[in-house]
């Protein structure tokens, strides 16, 4: 059946209430400045007047965006990858277009797809994989894209979008920010193709570009699960899966001018070799923690829990390290972590003890709260307050044992897992 295309949404996303839908969607996803310096709470400020002459320009076709901000944050493997940070005003206008686009396109997306979808997450996408798995296809093509947000050709995501959308003022305005260029400190470059991550609206554009390989991978009956750009094609037999990838390889490159990284993408047999998808690392019927992001986390804990600071430590756990446990924890205690949970949990309560000892500085603190525990004199003696090796003390656990942890609220990773299970 021909799908419904769009001549006139414009004004729809002119309208005063969808900017300030808009600017709520962007206040709550918080975000730091553009080029322009000017923040969210900044441009809260004066609200109304902002919209008011946000909508105007928009209406006489005069607004242009600015060039983004490149920010680069270090990747799991130690590399460095490119942000880019829109203004606030520009976030405001992006989250404008994708409140009016998105329904439109969501009616197109395929159940294969996981990534940036409302009401469709990461976990969704790793239980599929398991399915899958478990249905018998073992052979798995862990593919790679290159730079793919930064690679996107502006002429061929134009061509998918119009076969949905002709409303040449919105198509305009899109590709004015696809084409805004990127500042790094004084110097400006520009962006003759891309999408550059860190854009509200750059989620949608990369789905609504790489559907065409949804589309061609489940015609072809193919198990494909993506996530924005990392995906994974599941297949029964090795000689498949190699088949598979030549020919998806060729179709990205030739069909949809990407680039395939020639030696990250591979097939491998997930009964024998692990492979990693969204944070997991998959092999057999075992689902666990990618070693990377084991890494990444304690190298967190570490920084929260440094030794030399004086700190209460309530504070520390309520402000710093709760927020941070919990979050990483809910991610990932969906695979088979329990023990290594457990395990960590009593690794990050002995950095609390050392950050404590390092806090009270003099012994005489450490035995007021064993004489409050009922330690006798003649039980209490010194031991190095500055000393890693002094968290392990017995005198420092009965000071500081699991109880006092509770009292202090303190988030285990155990309980977060045991919320899912039990």
């Amino acid at each position: 059946m021909k799908k419904r295309v769009w001549y006139s949404l414009y004004d729809k996303v002119c309208r005063k209430s969808n900017l300030l839908d808009a600017f709520y969607q962007v206040r709550a996803n918080k975000g730091a400045p553009g080029v322009d310096n000017v923040t969210i709470e900044d441009y809260e400020w004066m609200l109304e007047d902002n919209l008011e002459v946000l909508q105007q320009k928009l209406k006489e076709k005069t607004y242009r965006p600015k060039p983004v901000r490149r920010k680069m944050i270090e990747k799991g493997n130690g590399k460095m990858r490119p942000l880019g940070i829109p203004t606030v005003e520009d976030r405001v206008v992006q989250a404008a277009i994708r409140n009016i686009l998105e329904p439109i396109f969501e009616g197109d997306f395929l159940p294969c797809s996981y990534g940036f979808r409302p009401g469709i997450g990461a976990h969704m996408a790793i239980n599929k994989v398991t399915e899958h798995l478990r249905n018998g296809y073992e052979y798995v093509i862990d593919a790679d894209l290159q730079s793919y947000f930064d690679t996107i050709p502006h002429d061929k995501l134009e061509e998918q979008i119009r076969q949905r959308v002709v409303d040449g003022s919105v198509i305009r305005l899109i590709n004015q920010f696809l084409k805004a260029g990127v500042m790094e400190g004084e110097l400006y470059e520009d962006t003759p193709q891309g999408a550059p991550q860190g854009g509200v609206l750059s989620p949608l554009l990369s789905n609504i570009y790489l559907h065409q390989l949804d589309q061609l991978m489940t015609k072809r009956g193919h198990r494909i699960v993506r996530f924005a750009d990392d995906f994974i094609i599941l297949c029964k037999s090795q000689k498949g899966a190699t088949r598979v990838m030549k020919s998806v390889t060729k179709y990205l490159e030739s069909g949809l001018g990407l680039t395939v990284h020639p030696t990250k993408t591979k097939v491998v047999h997930a009964r024998y070799e692990p492979f990693t998808f969204l944070g997991y690392e998959f092999i057999g019927n075992i689902r666990r923690i990618d070693p990377k992001k084991e890494a990444k986390f304690k190298k967190r804990i570490k920084e929260i829990t440094k030794r030399n600071q004086t700190v209460d430590i309530q504070i520390l756990i309520e402000t710093k390290l709760n927020p941070y446990i919990r979050g990483w924890a809910n991610y990932f205690r969906h695979g088979n972590v329990k023990t290594k949970f457990k395990s960590w949990d009593a690794w990050i309560r002995r950095r609390l003890r050392m950050v404590q000892l390092r806090s009270w500085r003099y012994v005489k603190n450490l035995h007021r709260e064993l004489r409050k525990k009922g330690w006798r004199e003649e039980n209490l003696r010194g031991i190095r307050m500055f000393a890693w090796r002094s968290s392990k003390s017995p005198m420092v656990h009965a000071a500081m044992d699991n109880q006092f942890f509770l009292e202090a609220n303190l988030v285990s990773l155990t309980s977060v897992y045991d919320e899912l299970y039990l």
